[in-house]
């Protein structure tokens, strides 16, 4: 998205990048995302967080779920994750969760994102196998009516020709029946 202000307000933001009011509070809400508020108490978005939203929109039309681009925005450190915690049951105090379990989680996801990666490819790939397809038999069509239209060109252009050639062999004949007396006295007296 091309950056044209310091700040945006929500609305300016929504129409920007075609979404609605709602759907930036949801990105803020799921992402969370602090955006900075005014005087009077009203969010204002700085370019960066406006890039950010763009690339959230982005990720969204493509297809990926929240779950996803969260993950997606975590690894390249744009976003923070916070820190997962467990509630034990013998105490009320709260501990994060061992690493074990978000090398699991990140596999996981991994395989999810891998999965859905493979279905868009496949699908991608099989929309242009049609297109492409399309487009040959299309181009069948137009060079076949083309070398048509050229045959009937050059037939036309032969049959001209040999008609020519038919009537310079029949002077040619014409002339080579008279003797060569009476061919002189022709040439003579014409």
């Amino acid at each position: 998205m091309e950056v044209l202000k310091d700040r945006y307000t929500i609305t300016e933001l929504s129409q920007r990048l075609n979404i609605t009011d709602h759907a930036l509070r949801y990105y803020e809400k799921e992402f969370n995302i602090n955006v900075p508020k005014d005087s009077r108490g009203r969010r204002y978005y700085t370019p960066e967080l406006a890039n950010l939203m763009y690339q959230i929109k982005n990720m969204r039309d493509e297809g990926l779920e929240i779950k996803a681009i969260k993950k997606i925005l975590q690894a390249e450190n744009i976003i923070s994750e916070p820190p997962p915690v467990v509630i034990e049951s013998d105490t009320t105090a709260i501990t994060p969760v061992s690493e074990r379990n978000q090398a699991a989680e990140l596999k996981e996801f991994l395989e999810s994102i891998t999965g859905q990666l493979t279905a868009c490819v496949s699908s991608e790939v099989n929309s242009v196998k049609e297109h492409l397809s399309k487009e040959i038999y299309k181009t069948k069509l137009e060079l076949g009516a083309c070398v048509e239209n050229n045959i009937r060109k050059l037939e036309s252009k032969l049959e001209k020709h040999f008609e020519q050639v038919d009537r310079s062999i029949g002077q040619w004949r014409e002339r080579t029946r008279q003797g060569p007396l009476k061919r002189f006295i022709h040439k003579v007296f014409k």
